[in-house]
């Protein structure tokens, strides 16, 4: 047989990000391959996956500074997309459409955060713009 049959290539992993690791030192880097998750405090920050967490990112290479650029392969998201916002939003929420065009925060009746599996991963309060991962 001429080629092998399966197997794992990039183009299998969809959705790649830059993102930087906040944990990442000359000591403490982060490799190849490491498993990560995404972090709330900033845009585009992810964390090394402790023991039991989901894994949402895996590291295309090695970064041995949070403020290297890392390239990472996405899982469970298929897009990432600019958005106008309404109202209050952070980094790590869900978003709705607004029926104005833009999107809000995710929220039940009361007001309480609702995970829909969109996640904001980058807030520019001066445009009014947001960048959301998509599934």
């Amino acid at each position: 047989m001429l080629f092998k049959k399966g197997g794992v290539v990039p183009d299998d992993y969809g959705l790649s990000l830059t993102v930087f690791a906040v944990e990442a030192t000359e000591e403490n880097p982060v490799t190849a391959g490491t498993p990560l998750k995404l972090d709330n405090s900033g845009e585009y920050q992810v964390l090394k996956c402790q023991d039991g967490d989901a894994i949402q990112l895996v590291a295309k290479h090695a970064v041995q500074s949070k403020d290297q650029p890392l390239g990472a392969y996405a899982y469970s998201f298929s897009r990432n997309n600019e958005f106008t916002y309404s109202g209050d939003i952070s980094i790590g929420d869900s978003i709705v459409a607004d029926g104005n065009g833009g999107v809000k925060r995710a929220a039940d009746v009361d007001g309480n955060p609702v995970d829909n599996g969109t996640y904001v991963a980058l807030v520019d309060a001066g445009k009014s713009k947001v960048e959301v991962l998509l599934p």
